[in-house]
């Protein structure tokens, strides 16, 4: 049967319980506009027949490209000037489809009675409650929870250099790397303001060679399937681009026991009533230590975008992501022409494919794009060349592991 994919991308935000203090935040201008715009990159799980609806239209220039890769949909916008979007989403939209949204949140479930229930899915999102998983299992890796100002300075205090996370916080988002004093004060200064519960993991900072996540698809009657892992690149605390997992790669995890404590997370999460994808972010420390479980995304997520785009086609996918600063009179049509003699067209021939940016326009915004490529890092050069060309400046860009 086909499928009606939507959802709203900045799930955590309506998972997290309203009355948790907050983390001081950091301003990111025009972040809630581009998350917003996010729901466009589930045209890449499209099958023909399949009925994508987003709260923003779609270029021509990006439907065509897709279109010349063969991944072609049925397209519906709803406008919906509030998150989440999905309760503006009428039943009548998908009615005769499988629902199959980017997160379960209680908007979604009132879609379809085929979703797990939207309060499991908050709660085994939360890191509080992948962190406990981790010390269960007896796991390396994992931190405190804290849930008060004192016991917050005292995780802190007995750690050469701690992140301090959000248990809902997201690619960087709500998640505070506190290497001095002056970081801790402030936490300490804004979380007493609010007089509200405090709930936060209190982690090592970590020396990472390698970050990485595994991907499991749980179904209905409590089985499950390895999907595949993901090499990740990030930036900082911020995802930036995903890559299949070298055969080596994968044969090193395996040697460690790895694929066994993913299957011990599946188990945990249908005991806890959760189906539906999940992928778990995991790390390999320059000390050799491989850290199984760091975070649990119970929900759809890039990784599983760049894993399924490698699993559809031919050619190697590598996702990546840049910031563009784009000119008056410029946008998403005038990349898409930078770019044209390299576009990727499907079958085993190499090239760029860009994933979404209809509402990229001056000054600038976010654009997701898979290199399609044996050779991701000469195929990359060649798109950076291509579009300083054609006068629009890259702010920045994921490298392949």
């Amino acid at each position: 049967m086909t499928a009606a994919r939507l959802g709203t991308f900045d799930a955590e935000k309506w998972w997290r319980p309203t009355d948790l203090a907050t983390l001081p935040a950091i301003p990111r201008t025009g972040s809630d506009d581009a998350v917003a715009a996010m729901d466009e990159l589930l045209a890449g799980f499209c099958s023909p027949g399949d009925r994508l609806i987003t709260r923003h239209p779609m270029t021509a220039s990006v439907r065509d490209g897709l279109a010349a890769a063969g991944i072609t949909f049925d397209h519906i916008v709803v406008e919906a000037p509030h998150e989440p979007f999905e309760r503006n989403v009428s039943r009548d939209l998908v009615a005769d489809f499988v629902v199959e949204p980017y997160a379960v949140l209680a908007e979604t479930a009132q879609l379809t009675t085929l979703l797990p229930d939207n309060d499991v899915v908050a709660e085994v999102n939360s890191k509080t409650w992948s962190n406990t998983l981790a010390q269960e299992l007896e796991l390396p890796g994992t931190g405190t929870v804290v849930r008060s100002v004192a016991e917050l300075s005292a995780a802190v205090s007995r750690l050469p250099s701690a992140i301090v996370k959000d248990p809902y916080g997201v690619s960087g988002r709500a998640a505070l790397v506190v290497e001095s004093p002056g970081v801790l004060r402030a936490i300490e200064r804004t979380l007493t303001k609010q007089d509200k519960r405090i709930e936060l993991v209190v982690q090592e900072k970590y020396a990472v060679e390698r970050d990485f996540s595994a991907h499991v698809l749980i179904s209905r009657d409590g089985t499950w399937r390895h999907r595949g892992i993901q090499v990740m690149t990030n930036r900082g605390l911020r995802h930036m681009g995903s890559s299949p997992a070298t055969p080596d790669f994968s044969e090193f995890l395996a040697d460690r026991g790895y694929l066994s404590v993913i299957d011990s997370v599946a188990e945990a999460l249908v005991q806890a009533g959760y189906f539906g994808p999940v992928g778990v972010d995991s790390m390999l420390l320059r000390d050799g230590t491989l850290v199984p479980v760091l975070e649990i995304n119970a929900r759809q997520s890039l990784g599983l975008l760049s894993l399924v785009l490698n699993e559809r086609f031919a050619t190697p996918a590598h996702l990546s992501q840049v910031e563009l600063t784009v000119p008056p009179g410029s946008g998403i049509s005038s990349l898409v022409q930078a770019l044209a003699d390299i576009r990727y067209t499907g079958g085993e021939r190499e090239g760029v494919l860009v994933l979404n940016g209809s509402t990229l326009a001056a000054p600038g915004g976010r654009v997701y794009f898979a290199l399609m490529s044996h050779q991701p890092d000469a195929l990359r050069q060649r798109v950076l060349d291509a579009v300083a060309a054609a006068g629009i400046t890259v702010r920045g860009v994921a490298h392949a592991a």
